[in-house]
């Protein structure tokens, strides 16, 4: 699925979050959403996804307006993964993941066979095969996170939108969570405030800034000092790690 927005802003009284922000991303890319707190990344996803409306713009799945998409219809393309995510304390791993597939079965059948495999292929990839059965309120934050993102992938969208999924992950899971979305055929665009996570996984960056895109490219163009400096008010050294990924060391905050 392609995804472009075409001068797109959003706020709330007399405050403007997102500012006229024009993005394409191609079908199967993975685009990572960098910039501090504040900068619009969670706003900007939220008006992708449908869930806030512009107050300015526009919104487009494969070059059609999503106003013309019905709710249900924009969640079989595209599944929004946000945050922090609650979700009521009675239901085990399994059923949460299961939420996904609801949007492609009428209110009246409840969930087949084929649903059940969709399940147990997204918990497995997000290694929650041996959690299936845990209670919600029995998992720790990260488990949690990884749940929710089952529920995405059962969702069997083409597009997938993730609001800093890498939040009470450890490193381990950081590290297979990008890898499955850098691997997904899906279009992916994730929001992520640890840079080296997103030059190493997303195809490219798109860097904000008071509610703006500042940049748009490969990571080594956008992860320059000079940018770093004027966006993230750190001085910072650009280099290579010995793997060969692109490393970014802060050496102290601009004074």
């Amino acid at each position: 699925m392609r995804i472009d927005a075409e001068e797109l802003s959003w706020g709330v009284p007399g405050k403007t979050i997102v500012r006229a922000v024009s993005l394409s991303v191609a079908e199967g890319e993975t685009v990572g959403l960098i910039g501090p707190n504040g900068s619009g990344k969670s706003s900007l996803l939220r008006c992708l996804a449908g869930l806030r409306t512009p107050t300015a713009g526009q919104v487009r799945y494969d070059g059609v307006d999503i106003t013309r998409w019905p709710s249900h219809e924009r969640a079989r393309k595209l599944a929004f993964v946000e945050q922090t995510a609650d979700t009521d304390s009675d239901l085990r791993v399994a059923d949460v993941a299961m939420l996904g597939r609801t949007v492609h079965r009428s209110r009246w059948r409840g969930p087949d066979a084929a649903d059940h495999a969709v399940v147990e292929e997204a918990l497995a990839r997000l290694g929650l095969t041996d959690l299936a059965d845990r209670p919600w309120k029995q998992l720790s934050g990260g488990e949690r996170q990884r749940t929710h993102l089952a529920r995405a992938l059962a969702q069997r969208t083409t597009g997938l939108l993730l609001d800093e999924p890498t939040n009470h992950l450890d490193v381990r899971h950081q590290l297979e969570l990008m890898e499955l979305a850098a691997r997904t055929p899906q279009t992916v665009v994730v929001a992520l405030h640890d840079l080296a996570l997103a030059a190493r996984y997303c195809d490219r960056l798109v860097l904000m800034h008071r509610g703006t895109v500042v940049a748009d490219g490969p990571a080594a163009d956008v992860l320059t000092p000079p940018l770093l400096r004027e966006v993230f008010d750190v001085e910072a050294e650009i280099g290579r790690d010995a793997l060969g990924h692109l490393a970014v060391g802060y050496r102290e905050p601009v004074r």
